[in-house]
């Protein structure tokens, strides 16, 4: 164990965090849990050897603030496979098995990132936060709503720290539309439109909702950052055309009811043939003050009533330029930078429940028709999550939860 850490790998008492989600770079709020030392690159072990762990292994290997200590797959030679294409200078120094949390353990790994199928996040997260291993987990955070319930309350117990990669938030593109609706909002109607042919090949063919559960969180995720608002209900509808490759909707239409009075309309399709969309989606946002649309690659275009209040908006995005970290090389860098300067990051577990619950209550409004509220749906996973965890503390403390929405508001 890395001599850094290993006085104290699991703190006592919960994680103290802050709430990111009133502004676009995180508070300072201290953690308990030992901070990083800032004088070394990140040493992490990437649990999972399929298509996403080797984007991760790659962008570690390329990172300035990390180094690939390990990577961990159940198939034989995955992980010497992802190694070999990662770019590390000497492959054979960085530590293979078959166990990811073992692994970091014995390579001395400051964190794990967990790009598992969504089936293995819960138990591979519960056991790296159990043996005080930071956890920068791939969205979404877990199969279901109680499974996530019970990551909240695991990481409340240990204090160890729990990410989940929402890399969307980190597009400049992105942090100047927040901007712009603190400034002219609120907002009154905020849609993001999402149209890709494609046939992916692996679980989501068979997947419940495969739309839903791998595009969705994207948006809604980043809709709740950009309006500065959590989700109170929703509507959806989904659709699956006869010519679709996947057993279940991968059309879906969405309206949410937001907490400060408006609607976020998500519409997305893997069905539809002929001018795409990028992945990011196409965005338009109404304000009280102004209007913005986003084409989900180039700068935003923002509007006011006021010829020269529109100008000045579009001189400053266009001010703005310039190569910056995204994606998941910019989470990677959040993380280790708030394990370093012991402050809870951005899309801490807590942060980004609400974002998955938006998903699930989507997918609970196909399946049964009709408005579902959130907070009924968070209340219903809770009961589940009692009813299915095996330590006795984890359930009390679920138990002890006035209303999860509470919990998670809390925990920020």
């Amino acid at each position: 164990m890395s001599s850094d850490l290993a006085t104290d790998r699991t703190p006592a008492g919960g994680a103290t965090t802050a709430d990111t989600s009133a502004a676009p770079t995180p508070a300072a709020q201290r953690t308990a849990f030992p901070a990083l030392p800032a004088d070394r690159p990140a040493r992490v072990v990437v649990v999972g050897a399929g298509a996403m762990g080797s984007w991760w292994a790659r962008e570690i290997a390329a990172s300035p603030v990390a180094e690939l200590a390990g990577v961990a797959d159940l198939v034989e030679g995955a992980p010497q496979r992802v190694i070999e294409q990662s770019g590390v200078p000497d492959p054979a120094a960085v530590g293979v098995g078959t166990d990811g949390v073992d692994l970091a353990l014995e390579v001395e790994a400051d964190l794990i990132v967990n790009p598992t199928v969504p089936l293995a996040h819960h138990p591979v997260t519960i056991k790296a936060l159990q043996a005080g291993v930071p956890v920068l987990g791939e969205k979404p955070v877990t199969e279901t709503l109680p499974e996530a319930l019970s990551l909240v309350a695991h990481a409340e117990l240990t204090g160890t720290p729990f990410m989940v990669s929402q890399s969307r938030r980190f597009f400049r593109q992105v942090r100047q539309l927040r901007s712009f609706v603190a400034a002219h909002g609120p907002t009154v109607l905020t849609s993001a439109f999402f149209s890709l042919f494609t046939e992916l090949e692996g679980y989501r063919r068979t997947q419940l909702h495969p739309l839903l559960r791998d595009m969705g969180i994207h948006a809604f995720d980043t809709a709740r950052y950009i309006m500065d608002a959590d989700p109170v209900a929703v509507t959806a509808h989904g659709a699956r055309p006869e010519w679709s490759v996947y057993a279940h909707d991968a059309t879906v239409t969405a309206t949410f009811e937001m907490s400060d009075g408006s609607l976020f309309v998500y519409n997305g399709t893997w069905n539809a043939r002929g001018l795409p969309t990028y992945w990011n989606s196409e965005w338009r946002i109404g304000a009280q003050l102004g209007s913005a649309t986003w084409d989900g690659t180039g700068a935003p275009v923002l509007g006011t009533d006021e010829e020269e209040e529109t100008a000045r908006l579009q001189d400053e995005v266009a001010a703005e330029s310039g190569e910056e970290p995204d994606q998941i090389a910019a989470s990677l860098i959040e993380f280790v930078s708030a394990l370093r300067e012991g402050r809870t990051p951005m899309c801490e577990v807590h942060e980004n429940l609400l974002s998955f619950a938006m998903v699930e209550a989507a997918v609970a409004s196909i399946d049964h028709g009709g408005r579902i509220e959130i907070d009924e749906l968070l209340e219903q996973a809770r009961v589940e999550a009692i009813a299915a965890e095996t330590d006795e503390r984890a359930r009390e403390l679920m138990h002890s939860w006035s209303s999860v929405r509470e919990a998670l508001l809390a925990g920020q």
